[in-house]
């Protein structure tokens, strides 16, 4: 089940085709284990269904279907974001409280109100059902997926992709970096994402330094993800009508620190993830895949 080429598959395509299954496979796995936690259940899923839409993207230049599949596996993961992002966002306000040198007690009303959110949500939407649902059209995107077909074979089914995504991340983390708002932070982790995605896809051409580097693009998206959940608090936080303004400001105050940090560590952990020219880094990767393919 491991999420990467091999040199076994008869082609690009193969690897395309069994690289999906696993993961679909793997997903209704985790709904027809859920009895004991649905939650997990849903976040497991939606790991696998990101998964699989990173693959998309590396393919994407050679994959005629790449829109109409990647349109299907985002509508077969949105079902499941709204109750998985209320307990994120109660997670991040706890984090924030316990890690802020600026308390106030008038910060209660903002945790009960996420609580109340979190807990309207799972009520309106059954995770029993959801899953349910999640399972016939995971089950339906099984057969669609041995009808799949790409345009090329061996490193050109994914060098162009692979260079496409590499720079528009770079391109994500300069914007980032010039503008400092939560928008551009938030595009830059959906780009590094998906070059960690690609980066454990190739791993098998390189394996060592692919692993170290897979690892930083980890990392960073990690951060990433932190910067956007803080965004996504503050946002609630001004929209809750119910709080004190000097308490939604000191709140936001201290998420606004929290960022500043966050945006500090991405940078440093993104200027050398992303210091080869888009050109130059497909290049050497095309030269260690047929390296790779030629190995005995």
């Amino acid at each position: 089940m491991a999420y990467r080429i091999r040199r076994k598959d008869s082609k690009a395509q193969a690897s395309l085709r069994r690289i999906a299954r696993d993961q679909v496979q793997a997903a209704i796995r985790s709904i027809d284990a859920a009895a004991v936690d649905r939650a997990e259940a849903i976040h497991d899923v939606r790991k696998r269904i990101k998964k699989i839409r990173g693959l998309l993207r590396l393919v994407r230049p050679g994959f005629e279907d790449y829109r109409t599949e990647n349109a299907a596996f985002r509508g077969i993961a949105a079902p499941l974001g709204p109750q998985r992002d209320a307990g994120v966002r109660l997670e991040t306000f706890d984090d924030v409280v316990a890690t802020s040198t600026t308390r106030s007690n008038d910060w209660a009303p903002v945790r009960q109100e996420l609580a109340r959110q979190r807990q309207a949500i799972a009520t309106a939407h059954d995770p029993e059902d959801l899953l349910n649902e999640t399972r016939g059209t995971l089950r339906d995107a099984l057969v669609r997926i041995d009808t799949w077909r790409l345009a090329e074979d061996g490193f050109d089914a994914f060098g162009t992709g692979l260079k496409s995504s590499y720079r528009r991340a770079r391109k994500a983390m300069r914007a980032a970096c010039d503008k400092a708002d939560d928008d551009a932070f938030h595009d830059w982790r959906k780009r590094t994402k998906d070059h960690a995605f690609h980066l454990r896809l190739l791993q098998p051409i390189w394996p060592g330094p692919m692993r170290a580097t897979q690892a930083c693009a980890a990392a960073l998206g990690e951060v990433l993800g932190q910067h956007h959940d803080l965004a996504v608090l503050a946002a609630h936080v001004r929209a809750m009508a119910d709080v004190p303004s000097d308490a939604a400001a000191a709140l936001e105050t201290a998420i606004g620190a929290r960022q500043r940090t966050l945006a500090t560590r991405a940078g440093a952990l993104g200027a050398p993830l992303y210091a080869d020219p888009p050109r130059a880094l497909a290049k050497s990767w095309r030269r260690r895949y047929i390296a790779w393919q030629s190995a005995d």
